[in-house]
């Protein structure tokens, strides 16, 4: 008999460490997501995302971009995912 899971197993170490060139590239990658989306360190990730100035690609499943309309979004994003963590994470200007 065979089980199929749709969600994804637990990651025990960050697979972004892995492979920081493609975390760093981001883009809209439904498997960066995913494997995002697992990570013991999501919530912690967002926050981290927020207090490096010029953050870019994909952190904690939101993707970063250089500019753009999603660049201004983004913040929205992670300051939620943050504070859905626990963390507190002060609106910036």
């Amino acid at each position: 008999m065979t089980v199929m899971i749709d969600k994804p197993l637990p990651v025990t170490a960050p697979p972004c460490l892995g492979d920081p060139d493609r975390w760093a590239a981001g883009g809209e990658d439904p498997e960066l997501k995913a494997l995002c989306r697992a990570c013991p360190r999501r919530w912690l990730c967002a926050k981290e995302a927020l207090k490096i100035p010029g953050a870019q690609g994909m952190w904690s499943g939101v993707n970063i971009p250089e500019d753009g309309r999603g660049r201004k979004f983004a913040p929205r994003q992670l300051r939620s995912l943050a504070a859905h963590g626990g963390h507190d994470v002060a609106e910036t200007a």
